[in-house]
């Protein structure tokens, strides 16, 4: 059954909303969160729009603005990419720094790696450098000592011309002869060596000129001494570019119409007939002979190229593949050994001299020699010696080495041990810190090392221990102030919640503990509309033992004053009688110092009010003596005894004063008139006594509270040392 058209809409309908909804996330999950990543984005965007539609042509006919606005944007993509560089830089950084591991190894590659790697590298470098120039200098050296044995036959065989020529008539075939004969033994030592005279004839001024058997006879005729020579003695390494084709074994190299054309050349001049001056050339080609002859002295293989442009010639060259279509000759056999040009070489530009011009060769028209890059090979062949001392000195600097090495790979193990150490004790800290965190105090770490590190884990340990019998102490101590919590509410209920109505008196009472719960006791005792008992004391110490003895203080009084009352034939009235408010008290002193310990004790003041009389009968034991202020005057209520708990057969009086209107009495502990301000000086019953003074006219609860600002005011630290009580009345 087919569903009816508006469904099919409807369900069309959700399901392309549901595909907007995933569009819209994945565009929301894409589109960058932060400034610089929408600056990136649109970068990237308008680059690729510039390189996929606007081709050069199109960029061309754009207006100047334009064409800048488009180049701008490549330099503009720097920005976000030393962004994202730095950002990525940090974030390694971190991922790297975060583990002691990652600092460690870091620090080592710092402190040791990195300046190994710098001094191996300084000592490659130098190495290399002294390998060059000696191999520099044996190269020049040997060439040198050619160049000086060519120049030594050339002179030894001007010296035979000249004594062939001495007294005759020279001949052109006695010339041929004297030369042949003369030369031989050069000959003998470099085969391949071209040697022509020159006789020039003063008389006729021709030249006649003789070549041996490396001379191509016919081309004889157009040789000719160079102008720059002049009669000037010449020895060393030409460029032969005024005739090559005068040399035999000159062949044209593969790919060039150019001849070999370099050689170990001597001239020398003689005048010793003036009528017969001549002249005489040897030229060595630097052939593969010679080349030879150079590998036999330095032990390495040779190679010699031209017209060498390649940029790194002045470094080491790793191949030489490149170089076969200009290769000239070299010390093996290059068909045979294709890999041999795969060997790492040295570059050494010779520099000869041009001998049409006189001129030192320039960088391009150089000839070039490689020399093979074979250290064995030239050590074995620079100390090649007959004595044992080079090779005791080799081992001993292979010793050296070896033990080097073993000191480096020691050293490496040994790091790598101390690291581990390092690393282990810092995880098993982190590890011991995880458990702190999950509130775990029981946890303790292994030391097995007696270092810092160990007393580091050692002193965790400890801290461990501490922590967790702090958190004992702290969970008792809460416990305990819960405790005290409710001791002061119990305590509080204690005190009156407020003072007593009568037609005749304005009273009030108050006591701020100096701690949680309060040793100093205040009590309101009304027997009747016109009797009432006032007490106040000052139990000895603080705390919770002061506040349990105030309780019993405070049961005690009013558990006595009952039964005094009902031994009275129960009259509310004869309780306050004739020697009642002292009988009270001894009683109290009594009870409290048979069933508490020697060193408690209190100091007590109890009196009872007659309304209708307006009298005051009271008993001070030990106590601060209350102030009764009388039309200006002040009397302090001495009468009494010694304070309650210690003797138990104490005796205590009682003093009965009349009120009158407008009368004020005044009780109150010492925690009012010891409190003291930061110069350590105490409040003082004479400010007390003025401050009352000064607010004479003030009600009871106002009375109360100037003088509680005043003592709070004058106290310096927040946390007092002793309890403060008041009890304050005044007589309407």
């Amino acid at each position: 059954m087919l569903a009816p058209p508006h469904r099919i809409l409807g369900l069309r309908a959700t399901v392309d909303s549901r595909n907007a909804d995933d569009l819209g996330g994945i565009v929301r999950r894409i589109w960058p969160k932060t400034r610089m990543g929408v600056f990136t984005l649109v970068l990237i965007v308008l680059w690729t729009l510039k390189s996929l539609f606007l081709s050069t042509d199109v960029q061309q006919a754009l207006s100047p603005g334009q064409r800048f606005f488009l180049n701008l944007l490549t330099p503009l993509l720097a920005v976000p990419a030393i962004y994202y560089a730095w950002k990525l830089f940090a974030v390694i950084r971190r991922k790297l720094l975060w583990k002691i591991r990652g600092r460690l190894i870091l620090a080592h590659m710092f402190i040791g790696a990195i300046p190994v790697l710098l001094v191996l590298l300084i000592l490659y470098v130098t190495a290399l450098l002294f390998y060059y120039q000696l191999t520099y200098y044996l190269l020049s050296n040997q060439i040198g000592i050619h160049t000086g044995q060519l120049h030594a036959f050339n002179l030894s065989l001007r010296a035979g011309m000249q004594e062939a020529l001495a007294g005759l008539t020279p001949s052109p075939s006695m010339l041929k002869s004297v030369l042949d004969r003369d030369t031989k033994y050069l000959l003998g030592a470099y085969p391949s060596a071209s040697i022509i005279l020159r006789v020039q004839d003063s008389a006729t001024d021709q030249a006649t000129v003789f070549g041996n058997k490396n001379v191509n006879t016919d081309q004889l005729v157009r040789y000719q001494v160079p102008r720059w020579a002049g009669d000037r003695e010449f020895s060393g390494l030409v460029l032969e570019d005024t005739q090559p084709e005068l040399y035999k074994g000159t062949e044209k190299r593969p790919g060039s119409g150019e001849l070999g054309r370099l050689f170990l050349r001597s001239l020398v001049f003689s005048d010793f007939r003036p009528e017969l001056p001549f002249s005489l050339e040897i030229s060595v080609p630097f052939d593969r002979y010679m080349l030879d002859r150079l590998k036999a002295a330095m032990g390495q293989d040779l190679l010699l190229a031209d017209h060498i442009t390649a940029p790194g010639l002045n470094v080491m060259l790793q191949n030489t593949d490149f170089l076969q279509q200009n290769v000239l000759t070299a010390t093996f056999e290059l068909e045979s050994s294709q890999q041999s040009l795969g060997r790492p070489v040295w570059s050494v530009l010779l520099f000869p001299t041009s001998w049409n011009s006189g001129s030192e060769a320039s960088r391009a028209d150089s000839d070039v020699l490689f020399v093979e890059l074979n250290t064995s090979k030239l050590i074995q062949n620079v100390f090649r010696s007959e004595s044992n001392v080079s090779k005791t000195i080799l081992g001993v600097l292979q010793i050296v080495i070896g033990f080097f090495l073993v000191v480096e790979v020691v050293s490496l193990v040994i790091g790598i041990l101390l690291t581990k150490s390092i690393t282990k004790a810092v995880y098993n800290l982190d590890r011991g810190t995880e458990f702190i965190k999950r509130g775990d105090f029981s946890h303790r770490i292994v030391v097995k090392s007696d270092d810092q590190l160990g007393a580091l884990a050692e002193s965790f340990n400890q801290m461990t221990e501490y922590v967790q019998t702090l958190v004992k102490e702290r969970v008792e101590k809460e416990r305990l102030e819960r405790e005290l919590e409710i001791a002061k509410e119990v305590q509080e209920q204690l005190f009156p919640r407020e003072a007593p109505h009568m037609e005749g008196l304005e009273l009030t009472g108050l006591c701020l503990p100096a701690r949680v719960v309060s040793g100093d006791y205040y009590d309101f005792l009304p027997f009747s509309l016109n009797y009432m008992g006032m007490a106040l004391g000052d139990i000895c110490g603080k705390g919770i033992s002061a506040a349990l003895l105030m309780a019993n203080l405070q049961a005690t009084l009013r558990a006595n004053v009952m039964n005094l009352a009902r031994l009275t034939d129960n009259s509310p009235k004869q309780a306050q009688g004739e020697r009642t408010v002292s009988r009270v008290v001894q009683m109290l002193n009594e009870q409290i110092y048979n069933f508490t310990s020697a060193n408690k004790f209190a100091s007590f003041f109890y009196a009872v009010y007659d309304n209708k009389k307006q009298t005051l009968t009271y008993c001070n034991a030990g106590h601060n003596p209350p102030l009764y202020f009388n039309a200006g005057e002040v009397q302090r209520l001495y009468t009494g005894g010694t304070v309650v708990g210690i003797f138990p057969d104490a005796e205590y009086d009682q003093e009965t004063i009349q009120l009158h209107s407008g009368d004020l009495f005044l009780a109150y502990t010492d925690g009012i008139v010891e409190s003291v301000n930061e110069y350590g000086e105490e409040f003082g019953e004479d400010r007390l006594v003025e401050i009352v003074q000064k607010n004479r006219n003030l009600s009871a609860d106002e009375m109360q509270k100037v003088i509680v600002d005043q003592v709070l005011a004058w106290a310096f630290e927040e946390e007092r040392d002793d309890d403060m009580t008041l009890i304050v009345a005044r007589i309407r």
